[in-house]
């Protein structure tokens, strides 16, 4: 009988564990170095904290620009590795009311990873047509119209980039869906010139939801999102420019053990600068994400994805995310 009796409570207590477990979707956009320093907010899945509940979160990106074109009058070339960390802290100020605090910190180097990926394209037989005329190492990030010069950096020091602010609230909270819609802000606080920041305030309206998983155990969960994004005043490349951007993804993840959940994700948004006749700059984006989360308690848990640009060089074509989140 006691053996019977401890046996149900483990059960109980494993059952527990797997409801428990906070799945959100990966918090990723598009890392390219004229795109990333834009308000794309983070996405959760619809999830909104109780009151004076508190997340932490850490997300270490890594990505490597290889691309390069000339169009008419436009030249672009991207060559060189991006350091984005972003700093996401979440607080239920009510029970229906939740704030966001995005702080970046970003750093442009040359390119560590550049012999690796390039034998990985070889590999696989990837395209990259850049990759074969760029040498490694290098950093520089340069746009060109009409013989004019107006981006050109080969250097970079670490710095802050543009604190964003958001503010969610529920719409649908049962044991099936969960949905919440949100406004956010970008401020401007960037080095504009170094591209680590936009030079822009941005802001818009963001609708995220999830669908959760019949059974508790080795089943998935759906995430979506879709959004509005109007850019503001002030950008390097300001001519060509678009102001209004509609964004978004699609994702799912599995339950496949207590400590291991795979996800797979896409990432899409129209084009930043639809002026401009580059993919690079003038195309929408599709990036596919795919990774996993460990989970060392209910709370606390590591992840690791891997982006790639399902567009061809409308987006980097490798980057690493690392990160790590808490709730209290």
């Amino acid at each position: 009988m006691s053996l019977r009796f401890i046996s149900i409570i483990l059960i109980l207590l494993t059952s527990k564990s797997y409801a428990q477990k906070n799945v959100d979707p990966f918090p990723t956009h598009n890392q390219s170095p004229l795109i990333h320093f834009f308000g794309l907010p983070n996405h959760h899945g619809g999830k909104v904290l109780s009151k004076n509940d508190f997340a932490f979160g850490n997300y270490l990106n890594v990505a490597n620009n290889a691309t390069s074109s000339q169009l008419l009058t436009e030249a672009i070339y991207l060559d060189g590795e991006m350091y984005r960390n972003d700093l996401v802290l979440r607080y239920g100020v009510l029970d229906n009311l939740q704030i966001e605090l995005s702080i970046p910190l970003v750093r442009h180097s040359t390119g560590v990873m550049d012999p690796i990926i390039s034998g990985w394209h070889d590999t696989f037989g990837l395209p990259g047509k850049s990759r074969e005329i760029m040498t490694n190492f290098n950093l520089t990030y340069l746009y060109r119209e009409n013989e004019e010069t107006h981006i050109l950096m080969n250097e970079s020091k670490l710095k802050f980039g543009d604190i964003a602010l958001k503010l969610d609230v529920p719409l649908i909270n049962n044991n099936s869906h969960l949905v919440s819609v949100g406004t956010f802000y970008k401020f401007s606080t960037g080095d504009k010139k170094q591209l680590i920041g936009s030079g822009t305030n941005d802001l818009g309206v963001h609708l995220s939801g999830r669908i959760l998983p019949r059974f508790e155990k080795k089943s998935f969960t759906w995430f979506y999102s879709a959004g509005y994004m109007h850019i503001g005043s002030g950008a390097l490349l300001s001519d060509i420019l678009t102001r209004n951007i509609v964004f978004g993804s699609v994702g799912s993840a599995f339950d496949l053990s207590k400590s291991w959940v795979p996800k797979v994700q896409f990432d899409f948004h129209t084009g930043f600068y639809k002026k401009s006749a580059t993919k690079q700059l003038g195309r929408e984006s599709i990036q596919f994400v795919l990774g996993t989360d460990y989970f060392i308690s209910d709370n606390l848990k590591l992840s690791f994805s891997f982006s790639e640009d399902l567009i061809v060089n409308t987006a980097p074509d490798f980057v690493l995310q690392f990160g790590v989140s808490y709730k209290l």
